[in-house]
């Protein structure tokens, strides 16, 4: 009788738990948008958390791209397991508030997001971040989608981040400066429109429209605050601005109300 020949076994047979390790460390990063997420949790406080989440669930609110990238992030953040169903994790991040909930999203993201707590993130450079993400072995494509999710989960869970990390994103200073920019042009093109507009008293203002036309303008304009130089440009523009609508508004020429009450 011939020798019996057996198969040996796979390594990773042996240590199926290095082998899960494994995954872990190569599971791109959640790649969904932020608000996505927050919505799905929104969405489960209010109808409840199934027994599994699965597309019977999120397919009537979410577009299948956006489903996918959902049921990714949950899974590698382990909220769900390979089967859909919900972790005690994920019902209290779903119930938590305030501080509590603060932290239990910290403890989340620093399990899974380890190169990039290895960093100090409110000193980090932009290259140290990216680097850290491109230890998951993330493809450029989703790179940024990557990050935008972390750095958004980050400030939700109360994190701070460096400005340098936050540079060219929403709430950076870059795009602060610009918006104020943009607010200091609106305030000039509305001052230069404001220079016409004579700022007169309400018992000063000529409107040739009939005396229930003076009576309304003069309720309007005893409630309107006088101008303040003090006020923030944005403030100053809004002002500018419905002191001009009000004085176009009130120039009808007196031939076109009157034919209007003779036809009448």
């Amino acid at each position: 009788m011939g020798d019996i020949v057996r198969s040996v076994p796979a390594w990773n047979d042996y240590f199926p738990v290095q082998m899960t390790l494994q995954d872990q460390t190569t599971a791109v990063p959640p790649y969904v948008p932020y608000r996505t997420f927050q919505t799905f949790l929104e969405f489960l406080f209010d109808e409840g958390i199934p027994e599994r989440i699965d597309k019977t669930v999120w397919g009537p609110r979410f577009s299948g791209s956006s489903g996918t990238q959902l049921m990714t992030a949950l899974k590698v953040l382990t909220l769900v397991d390979a089967d859909g169903h919900p972790s005690n994790e994920l019902e209290e991040l779903v119930h938590a508030e305030g501080d509590a909930r603060r932290a239990l999203l910290r403890r989340i993201l620093e399990r899974f997001y380890i190169p990039v707590f290895d960093l100090d993130l409110a000193r980090a450079s932009k290259g140290q971040f990216r680097e850290a993400f491109r230890s998951f072995g993330t493809k450029e494509g989703v790179l940024t989608k990557c990050e935008a999710f972390f750095i958004r989960a980050a400030q939700s869970a109360g994190i701070e981040l460096s400005k340098r990390i936050l540079v060219g994103r929403h709430g950076s200073s870059k795009g602060r400066s610009t918006m104020s920019t943009t607010r200091q042009k609106d305030v000039n093109s509305s001052l230069a429109v404001a220079e016409k507009v004579p700022t007169k008293m309400p018992g000063e203002i000529v409107v040739n429209v009939g005396s229930l036309k003076l009576e309304l303008a003069d309720r309007i304009l005893a409630k309107y605050p006088d101008f303040d130089p003090a006020w923030d440009p944005a403030v100053q523009a809004k002002w500018l601005e419905g002191m001009t609508r009000l004085y176009e508004g009130l120039s009808v020429a007196p031939t076109d109300h009157d034919g209007g009450l003779n036809e009448a």
